[in-house]
């Protein structure tokens, strides 16, 4: 079970896209309802057990963005090994697609990036270069780049520049996360969530110039407030949870919330 470990029918479809889609009732040609189960088999691990029945096997794979595990029972041996070999080669023709774009053009995917997204900011602006900005201290580092403090030469305003390397991106696998992010940036405005104000790129960096707000981590006032007032907790959590209904309301799902 997804939940419940106890042994529950389901009728599943494998699609070539590696979706792998779970139905209570034996879905029809048309008007198929709604999915109870809805895993992706791209990158999946596949493997085959006697226990806790015989003829089990289990899908390690990605939902959405977390690593699961789902274990199935079919009857017969022979309909676990078609089960099994469909899935592989659904998965192995994914990954051989993927690894022919990306020897195709390693950094197409990622130079798209920067070109839509400075198309989308900077339709009153002169484009944006490293140049038209003074680097004042770094503020964050990760395994993608960093953030520095930026002020903008022509208004003296203040920015968070986050600089991400393309082929740490392409080389983690983080492509689609990425594009993911920029369009969310591109398109979010809402006084509780960071804004975005320029991009651009370079041979080998991309760039995200992002409003700067300087008032810290939550994590850093509550370690150092140790317990906030009813009232301040009621504010903060006012402030996130029109944020978070702005995204749902955009179809964005946010799954990294914490204090930090």
């Amino acid at each position: 079970g997804e939940y419940i470990k106890n042994w529950r029918p389901r009728y599943f479809l494998l699609k070539t896209d590696g979706s792998f889609i779970g139905y209570k009732e034996k879905p029809q040609d048309v008007d198929l309802p709604y999915p109870l189960n809805n895993f992706s088999v791209a990158k999946c691990q596949l493997m085959k057990t006697e226990r806790p029945k015989p003829n089990t096997f289990i899908i390690r794979c990605l939902q959405w963005t977390t690593v699961i595990e789902r274990t199935f029972h079919v009857d017969t041996p022979e309909e676990r090994e078609e089960w099994t070999e469909a899935i592989q080669a659904v998965a192995d023709r994914l990954q051989r697609q993927e690894e022919e774009r990306m020897n195709c053009s390693p950094t197409s995917q990622i130079d798209n990036i920067g070109e839509e997204e400075m198309d989308a900011s900077t339709t009153h602006h002169k484009r944006k270069t490293m140049n038209d900005f003074d680097y004042l201290k770094l503020l964050g580092k990760g395994t993608f780049g960093k953030v520095i403090l930026v002020r903008e030469k022509a208004s003296g305003k203040y920015y968070a520049m986050k600089i991400l390397k393309k082929e740490v991106i392409i080389a983690k696998d983080e492509v689609a996360h990425t594009l993911t992010e920029s369009r969310v940036l591109k398109n979010t405005r809402h006084p509780f969530l960071t804004s975005l104000k320029y991009s651009f790129q370079t041979k080998d960096r991309l760039c995200f110039v992002m409003e700067y707000v300087n008032g810290g981590e939550l994590f850093f006032h509550l370690s150092r407030e140790r317990v906030f007032s009813e009232d301040r907790t009621r504010f903060y959590g006012a402030e996130i949870v029109s944020a978070l209904d702005y995204l749902h309301s955009g179809k964005i799902v946010y799954r990294d919330l914490k204090v930090k």
